[in-house]
């Protein structure tokens, strides 16, 4: 008797940590939206679409517990200028790690939408990268070395609880946050950030 309790039990172990795997791996990838409020260079306040598309992996930051990290960032916005039309941004590069540029910016700039993201090219160094939409495709502008620094206006902080729309207050109150490094607050001065 003694042996098939000890085998019943077994087979609820292994059930159970069955169950728990199954439970990870559908949890390990899937994709996150919202709507985010922008406020734009010249003071308009438009409404964009973004989306932070996840795989598994993520568990080499030591705070990351959930099992996944971000494999790609997306921006969809109706065309400012009142064309009408659907524009997306999606990240094109990726670090050593794997893991994509941030967008930390967009705007419209003599009439033409742009992104700027932040990149890891080695262990403690970033670069800024700009891209500016024309002609039906997203282009990378060079930065020069030196640049007027600007403050971040999209949405990087803490994703837990959030709303499915960020608006400037609750963007800025979860930007703010002291674990942030100045390099995602703001872009430049400089193209390059290291330490």
């Amino acid at each position: 008797m003694n042996a098939i309790h000890r085998w019943l039990k077994q087979i609820a172990k292994l059930g159970l940590l069955l169950m728990m795997g199954a439970s990870m791996s559908a949890c390990g990838t899937g994709s996150q939206k919202w709507k985010e409020e922008v406020q734009l260079s010249d003071g308009r306040i438009i409404v964009v679409d973004r989306e932070a598309v996840h795989e598994r992996g993520g568990d080499e930051w030591a705070s990351n517990r959930s099992g996944t990290k971000p494999k790609e960032y997306r921006i969809r916005f109706t065309q400012p200028e009142g064309s009408g039309q659907m524009i997306e941004w999606r990240t094109t590069k990726m670090d050593s790690q794997t893991w994509p540029e941030i967008p930390l910016v967009f705007d419209v700039e003599s009439g033409q939408p742009t992104v700027f993201s932040l990149f890891a090219i080695s262990p403690g160094c970033e670069i800024y990268s700009k891209y500016v939409y024309r002609n039906g495709a997203w282009t990378e502008e060079s930065l020069s070395e030196q640049f007027e620094k600007r403050p971040t206006n999209l949405f990087f902080g803490n994703s837990k609880d959030m709303p499915t729309v960020v608006n400037l207050e609750e963007k800025r109150k979860r930007n703010s946050g002291s674990g942030y490094r100045q390099a995602l607050k703001q872009i430049g001065p400089t193209r390059k950030v290291c330490g």
